[in-house]
């Protein structure tokens, strides 16, 4: 069977790559920093697969709006703005087998997860694996992908309970593939801000600190009971914390190491590592 090795977590700010200058030198250090050693983690761990939970912002959601949504495809080459992201074009293997494998299980446990044989994924997805799992000369991702994608901004949105639940039933999945395998499961975005809204640049370190303090120590109850009205009070975008959420519960509640908090590019950014 499969089993699950790592869970990490990053910020997917696009500002990092395509307005890097914008922050301090000092700051860029430190954020970049923050993806060397999450970057170290994963090579050290070793994966077959990476499960990778995001949101979707320009691609799906234009047409279409599920609350979740697994890419069930052979390959992708991307993300589509790249030149405006300044990052490489990358071609990323998707673990198919397992993809559908995902699906069937969580649909056969009554979460009525979407799917697509088209993969259209943007900067949430292919920022944080360009930093974690980029060979810049190959022009690939080193690990074959599942890619897992959220609604996170069009209310209604899910409810970080449902989040959870999704993740508790995704261990099970996973741990059920027939096959051996090594996963990690990452999880990107947030923490707060607010992308074209009024509040833009304004990142609410209080709210942010919370909920890294709630991750931190395993409290899963104070976390859950954070509605998403509350969430969107900080920002626009803040409700990516439901990815966050979604890898909690595949480690199920397990307490979380988390690597470093970073106000900057216009959102609270952070790091986080789970390990079995």
């Amino acid at each position: 069977m499969a089993r699950v090795v790592l869970g990490l977590a990053a910020t997917h700010a696009p500002g990092i790559t395509a307005r890097a200058e914008e922050e301090p030198p000092e700051k860029r250090a430190r954020v970049y920093s923050n993806y060397e050693k999450l970057r170290g983690v994963l090579e050290e761990t070793k994966p077959d697969v990476i499960v990778t939970v995001a949101n979707d912002h320009v691609t799906y959601m234009f047409e279409i709006i599920p609350q979740f949504l697994i890419v069930v495809a052979d390959e992708y080459e991307g993300p589509p703005d790249y030149e405006w992201l300044r990052i490489p074009k990358y071609k990323v293997r998707i673990h198919k087998r397992l993809a559908e494998h995902l699906l069937k299980s969580l649909v056969d446990k009554g979460f009525d997860v979407a799917f697509s044989s088209n993969p259209l994924l943007d900067h949430a997805t292919m920022n944080p694996l360009h930093f974690l799992a980029g060979d810049k000369e190959r022009g690939v991702i080193k690990y074959p992908v599942v890619p897992v994608l959220t609604n996170a901004f069009v209310k209604p949105v899910p409810s970080l309970a449902r989040g959870y639940q999704l993740g508790l039933a995704m261990r099970e999945a996973l741990e059920s593939y027939p096959e051996q395998l090594r996963v990690a499961v990452l999880a990107t975005g947030g923490l707060s801000h607010d992308p074209g809204g009024p509040r833009w640049g304004y990142v609410d370190e209080e709210f942010d600190k919370r909920f890294l303090s709630y991750l931190a120590s395993g409290d899963v109850k104070s976390a859950l009971a954070l509605t998403p009205d509350e969430v969107f009070a900080t920002g626009g975008g803040s409700y990516e914390i439901l990815n966050w959420v979604v890898v909690w519960g595949v480690m199920r509640g397990k307490p979380a190491e988390v690597v470093d908090y970073v106000p900057g590019y216009n959102i609270g950014s952070a790091w986080a590592v789970w390990r079995p």
